[in-house]
């Protein structure tokens, strides 16, 4: 038995695809805002993917990233319950960017924030 996972390990592990085409860029350096505004951080992505989801996390000092939204390069996506209200963000197939936007921005907004896109690696078995 013990075999066998070693095995399949290895198979699945092999079987790694990394897509060097897919890259996402984000802002570089710090973003500062007054209370109060709106602030928009920007990131631009390159895929082949048809229908590329780009999300944004964030994280705050001695916590875990925390899902805020997801956009869809087909149209439409969704955001965590707790970002309804002041995070957006809009995904434009053309210029291949899905800037957030962070309304009325407040001292509890202030983390490290993270733009992803899937799919990067796939796994084929």
């Amino acid at each position: 038995m013990e075999w066998c996972l070693r095995t399949l390990l290895v198979f699945a592990v092999c079987c790694l695809e990394i897509r060097a085409q897919d890259t996402v860029i984000q802002s570089t350096g710090d973003v500062m805002g007054y209370e109060g505004v709106s602030v928009t951080l920007n990131c631009s992505y390159t895929t082949s993917d048809i229908n590329a989801y780009l999300f944004w996390y964030l994280q705050r000092p001695n916590q875990y990233p925390q899902y805020v939204l997801k956009r869809f390069a087909l149209g439409g996506g969704e955001n965590a319950v707790e970002f309804n209200r002041r995070f957006n963000a809009s995904l434009d197939k053309a210029t291949k960017t899905v800037p957030l936007t962070i309304e009325d921005v407040q001292l509890c907004d202030s983390a490290v924030y993270y733009c992803a896109l899937r799919p990067t690696v796939t796994v084929t078995l």
